[in-house]
């Protein structure tokens, strides 16, 4: 919890989180709804649930601010790396220890730990659904009520993530049956699952008509199922995942696709499918079938999101246990050549992480200078704390100590060097690079100054309009002008913001200086991804 939400009280909500911050802040501002609102308006892509974890965090302090939005995430990344665990100590608690700093060394995980992230609570909750049938596997218990704790995941699942929020965790669930020859189990809860799934869809759909109306019935349909299924004009390659993963879930990802490899050749004696079992009668080592189990998992998740149209880095985060119980795999079982090349180079890595990371440090500096790059981090105690951190690597290294617990040490110390630069040089120059705060606060000190309508040309509403609103606090009813719409039609006197290339486009052809054709802007600046300036005008530009 500490690594999760150190230092995000007063920080700026930028990025794919502002979204979640305007549903929060409307909610504390108008009350409990359904589903979350923007400009008082309902939006279609989620349910509530996670917009109403945060309001109760926010409740105490009475207000939304990082700390408060980010909490329901840290707690669930938090119960992750636990359950991570729980779950890799059943066979080695070397192996348990090393996962988790694994799931550390994660990027997107540590990255969207730090965030609003749904996908990080539908990770853990499909990490608790593997974790109930894997210990209903080997403590025993009763099927009725294994069964009941799924659904009841499940329906959690739903709740924050809609129609993936069971998909994902079921899948998952049934290639542990299916990879331990338990096939009834897979219709026991398959069926259950699927009844469920269809049993909450008609009651979203039931309380979208309450709430919005037939419309708005259309939208959710839209955003939930057939929007993410669909093709469409940006839709990425089959293969998406399994290349863009390689840089967005290190160092997990990559090493977890080479263990796979060995993982399932090892283990294609014990496999339950005819055409990949040979003849055998050596025992299932039992940590060679987790590590099948959790290759299964990555497996399914990597190839099943590959098939919707939509993709994003983020849809990856369920499979982010197995990736990293899969890399530490590498630190308990040495048996082939693969898998003892891979040890010796990851160790290698991890050893030296630190030293890497102060180069980075470094290039970041030297970049931030020559593109005259505004980003102010403290170098220097980053660079003093990666420094402390290689002396401890090196010098367990050379200490008397048996290898298991040298590791231990090793990744350890390569998590946390990797948490430090994320929290203290990635985050802060992601905060400078894209912060709307100084701009929002500039043009709305203007409004107040001398009330008028904001009008947004060329922005829509769910883009850098929510950016804007994020920052404003009360009530924020702007007016949406798309490009080639006449600004004449609008009621004046008002303020309108518009990027400089929209003002260009604006501009009359007849004119030789576009100048002219234009007042002094009242305030203009970098606003998220360019030039916009804002005018006062008692009348439309001619």
């Amino acid at each position: 919890m500490l690594l999760f939400t150190f230092g995000l009280w007063g920080q700026e909500f930028v990025g794919f989180e502002t979204r979640f911050a305007v549903f929060a802040k409307e909610m504390l501002r108008l009350g409990v709804s359904i589903f979350p609102r923007t400009y008082g308006e309902p939006y279609p892509d989620y349910p509530a649930t996670s917009t109403l974890l945060i309001w109760l965090g926010s409740l105490p302090f009475g207000e939304v601010n990082k700390f408060t939005a980010v909490l329901p995430t840290a707690i669930a990344s938090a119960l992750n790396l636990a359950l991570t665990y729980r779950l890799l100590s059943h066979v080695s608690r070397q192996w348990a220890f090393i996962g988790v700093c694994f799931s550390l060394l994660t990027a997107t995980f540590l990255a969207e730990a730090r965030s609003i992230s749904l996908d990080q609570m539908l990770a853990t909750v499909t990490l608790a659904c593997f974790v109930v049938v894997y210990r209903d596997g080997h403590q025993g218990g009763g099927s009725a009520r294994r069964t009941a704790w799924i659904l009841a995941l499940l329906l959690v699942g739903f709740s924050l993530r809609g129609p993936m929020g069971i998909v994902i965790p079921v899948g998952v669930v049934c290639s542990y049956y299916a990879l331990t020859n338990q096939w009834r189990a897979v219709f026991k809860v398959g069926l259950p699952a699927l009844a469920l799934l269809i049993a909450c869809w008609f009651a979203l759909l039931a309380l979208a008509r309450i709430e919005g109306g037939e419309s708005f019935v259309n939208d959710v349909i839209r955003m939930q199922v057939s929007g993410r299924l669909s093709g469409n004009d940006d839709a990425l390659p089959r293969y998406y995942y399994l290349v863009n993963s390689l840089a967005n879930f290190a160092l997990s990802f990559p090493v977890a696709l080479l263990v796979t490899v060995s993982v399932l050749t090892t283990s294609r004696p014990y496999l339950p499918f005819p055409w990949l079992r040979k003849a055998s009668t050596a025992a299932w080592d039992p940590a060679l079938r987790m590590a099948a189990l959790m290759a299964a998992w990555l497996l399914l998740i990597l190839i099943g999101l590959s098939i919707p149209e939509t993709k994003k880095a983020r849809y990856l985060l369920p499979a982010v246990p197995a990736m990293a119980a899969l890399a530490a795999y590498v630190f308990i079982d040495q048996g082939n050549r693969l898998l003892l090349v891979t040890y010796q180079l990851l160790q290698k890595l991890l050893l030296v992480l630190p030293t890497l990371l102060i180069a980075l440090v470094l290039f970041a500096q030297h970049y931030a200078r020559k593109h005259q790059l505004s980003v102010d981090i403290n170098a220097g105690l980053l660079l003093s704390l990666l420094a402390s951190a290689q002396l401890v690597s090196l010098l367990a290294l050379r200490q008397t100590q048996t290898p298991a617990r040298r590791d231990q040490i090793i990744v350890a110390v390569a998590a946390l060097a990797f948490w430090l630069t994320n929290v203290t040089l990635r985050e802060p120059a992601e905060l400078q690079l894209h912060s709307a705060r100084p701009f929002v606060e500039a043009v709305e000190t203007l409004r107040r100054d001398k009330p008028a309508p904001l009008v947004l040309y060329g922005i829509s509403k769910d883009s850098l309009a929510i950016v804007y609103h994020v920052n404003v606090a009360g009530d924020f009813r702007p007016q949406f002008v798309n490009q080639g719409e006449p600004l004449a039609a609008l009621h004046y006197p008002l303020y309108l913001l518009i990027s400089d290339r929209g003002r260009r486009a604006l501009a009359s052809p007849s004119s030789g200086d576009e100048r002219a054709e234009w007042p002094t802007p009242a305030y203009r600046g970098y606003f998220r991804d360019g030039d916009y300036s804002v005018y006062y005008l008692e009348q439309p530009p001619h």
